[in-house]
């Protein structure tokens, strides 16, 4: 019987080591054709590019002289790797967009930016692949634990492999959601008021039920949800809905443990007196393998066919008894960054993004313009009340009357007469300041400034530019917005005429006027010169700004209506 037992366990050595070699080898494989070709492997992680590449999908990347538009490309953009469609080229630059995106991305790349092209894609595997090194480390864990506590005993450690991989595999499943799952893209009101429409996408392998709709691995669709909590949202639960091959399969995956564990067999008993063994005593087995098999199999057609599939969604839409709307952007960041890289002198959220040198300048990033980091005053301070609630973070600057937000030396022009300057601002405050502006010199040092915007006061914005004379839009009188809500102010100039808009409505034109002082400056938010301007000038701004950009044409009144309508 030694004998016997010494042989099995060579023998089941050896096909783990076989095995071992086996994988070493592939990997080694692998590894090497990939060295030799230039080709790089991805996992996908978002939903963009929706059926062509679905959430967990690996591609495979690999360059090429040269890219055209309709080439699925991998490329690497502020530290991120995304793999987009090439939907467009100028001036040498590529323009890409996700399948499932609106509109194109923010940015315009360079060749070098360029990874490869997608030239292989399989679905699901990238989530094997990122689960991988968890799993060989559950292994370790596994083993080890069943050689301590299992000891000699061939049933125990069985038993404690089958509980720890059960135990890592369902870990890694809630964490990875590779069988199940849906993302909400965005929503919007109902053109008839009636709910809300939730554009959603399966990110799970199989197929989940939405409402009346099917949606398999990667489509997307837009689901009318009328199912209202008391919170006056609106929810959306999706259910799995596999065919029957794919429940049978489920149900035969999860029956695994079950069923190996009828293979182990308990270990021999000691003998006793006279050489005799005691013979277990199995009789009792069916009386518990028999229900716990029937309760699995129940369970499993359960929770692939009724129950939610982890991915409750919820919309909350206000609206008027009498009107609905919707908005064409659900973030700030989205509306600054649809302008586009090349429309955009630059763009920044304004929340204090980091450290710039042993100087330890605050610094703000631009996150849609070509890399113009602005740089604060003085150390900053911030606040949670934001003008637009959905960007993260929750975070605005506070300018306390000595702040300023400036663009950077190279983002100095000459006499800009094609722009337009937008910012989300807040105040109490009736002391005039200037809340985005253009001029030379420093802060306050200015020999030219213009092309500005400020609050008097009164509390009426006004919109100033000076060609040969001074010209002032300006809102109405009698009402002031210095009242402590958030408002949208942007300015345009171009060879039309200059436009003053305010919460996304025109307040003031001047269509003759289509030029500026002429001179070569700068940007700057929160300061700058107002003397010859207003009877009670101030060279800050005191309030709360978020979210100011300079776009290099003037934007229409629908973009900016929009733009004041974003993240609301």
């Amino acid at each position: 019987m030694t004998d016997i037992v010494a042989t099995t366990t060579r023998g089941r050595r050896r096909a783990q080591l076989a095995a071992a070699i086996l994988i070493a080898l592939l990997a080694a494989v692998v590894a090497t054709v990939l060295s030799l070709t230039g080709a790089r492997l991805f996992v996908i992680e978002t939903a963009s590019m929706a059926e062509t590449a679905p959430v967990g999908t690996l591609v495979v990347a690999h360059p090429k002289p040269a890219y055209a538009v309709g080439d699925v490309i991998t490329f690497v953009v502020d530290g991120r790797t995304v793999t987009h469609r090439i939907v467009g080229v100028q001036e040498g630059r590529f323009i890409t967009q996700g399948d499932l995106n609106g509109s194109p991305d923010a940015w315009q790349l360079q060749p070098d930016q360029i990874v490869g092209t997608v030239v292989a894609i399989v679905p699901g595997l990238g989530f094997l692949l990122k689960a991988a090194p968890v799993l060989f480390l559950a292994g370790i864990v596994v083993e080890t634990v069943a050689r301590l506590i299992g000891g000699k005993r061939r049933g125990w450690r069985v038993g404690l492999r089958l509980t720890g991989w059960s135990v890592a595999v369902s870990g890694l499943s809630l964490w990875l959601r590779p069988w199940f799952n849906v993302q909400m893209m965005d929503f919007r009101a109902a053109d008839d008021g009636s709910g809300a429409l939730m554009h959603i996408v399966n990110t799970g392998l199989f197929p989940v039920l939405a409402g009346a709709t099917r949606l398999v691995s990667g489509e997307d669709g837009v689901i009318l949800s009328t199912d209202q909590l008391p919170s006056g949202a609106y929810a959306l639960s999706p259910t799995p809905d596999p065919d029957w091959p794919v429940r049978v399969m489920l149900i035969a995956f999860c029956m695994v443990p079950f069923l190996a564990s009828l293979l182990v067999r308990a270990d021999d008993p000691l003998p006793v007196q006279g050489g005799l063994r005691v013979r277990p005593d199995r009789s009792a087995r069916g009386w518990v393998l028999v229900p716990i098999a029937v309760v699995t199999i129940i369970a499993v057609v359960v929770l692939t066919s009724v129950s939610s599939s982890q991915a409750a969604l919820a919309a909350s839409v206000k609206n008027d008894t009498n009107s609905t709307a919707t908005n064409t952007y659900f973030t700030c960041r989205g509306a600054a960054q649809s302008v586009g890289r090349s429309d955009t002198h630059a763009a920044y959220s304004v929340e204090g993004t980091g450290l710039l040198g042993l100087n330890l300048l605050t610094i703000e990033a631009d996150i849609a313009g070509p890399n113009r980091t602005g740089i604060y005053r003085k150390a900053m301070t911030t606040t949670s009340s934001v003008a637009c609630p959905r960007d993260q973070p929750r975070r605005a600057v506070v300018f306390d009357g000595s702040q300023c937000l400036y663009m950077p030396a190279q983002g100095q022009r000459n006499d800009p007469d094609f722009f337009t300057a937008e910012a989300w601002f807040s105040t109490t405050s009736r002391t005039s300041g200037k809340i985005i502006g253009y001029g030379d010199g420093a802060t306050t040092d200015n020999t030219y400034w213009d092309r500005h915007i400020w609050i008097d006061t009164s509390g009426r914005l006004n919109y100033g530019l000076f060609p040969n004379a001074r010209v002032v839009l300006s809102t109405p009188e009698g009402r002031s917005y210095a009242d402590g809500a958030w408002h949208h102010v942007a300015a345009t100039l171009s060879s039309a005429g200059a436009s003053f808009y305010v919460d996304g409505a025109l307040v003031g034109t001047s269509p003759s006027t289509t030029t500026g002082q002429k001179y070569t400056g700068s940007w700057r938010i929160g300061c700058g010169n107002l003397t010859n301007w207003t009877s009670n000038p101030s060279s800050f701004f005191t309030g709360t700004i978020q979210y100011a950009a300079v776009y290099t044409r003037a934007l229409t009144a629908t973009e900016i209506a929009a733009h004041a309508a974003a993240g609301r």
